[in-house]
């Protein structure tokens, strides 16, 4: 997965949550889980997104354009399009 790529949810998922930068930065993630209005967001079956960074030290996490802002997901829920 690189930038630029179009992804969409994995065929075995529904929903996963996404992540601001402030959720995903934070040092105590399940204090701010929950955290104010837009701070996450949901990627649906059939939604698509653009990856937009790959975090360098956790290659497991990506940032995508999704809504007309940019989220945090997970690389395992994702699939590319190719």
């Amino acid at each position: 997965m690189k930038p630029g790529d179009m992804v969409i949810l994995r065929a075995d998922r529904v929903a996963v949550q996404l992540l601001s930068d402030s959720i995903e930065n934070s040092t105590n993630v399940r204090s701010v889980a929950y955290g104010k209005l837009g701070d996450s967001t949901s990627f649906r079956r059939g939604d698509t997104g653009t990856v937009v960074e790959v975090n360098t030290e956790n290659t497991a996490r990506v940032k995508i354009l999704y809504r007309s802002a940019t989220w945090w997901g997970n690389v395992s829920d994702l699939l590319v399009i190719s």
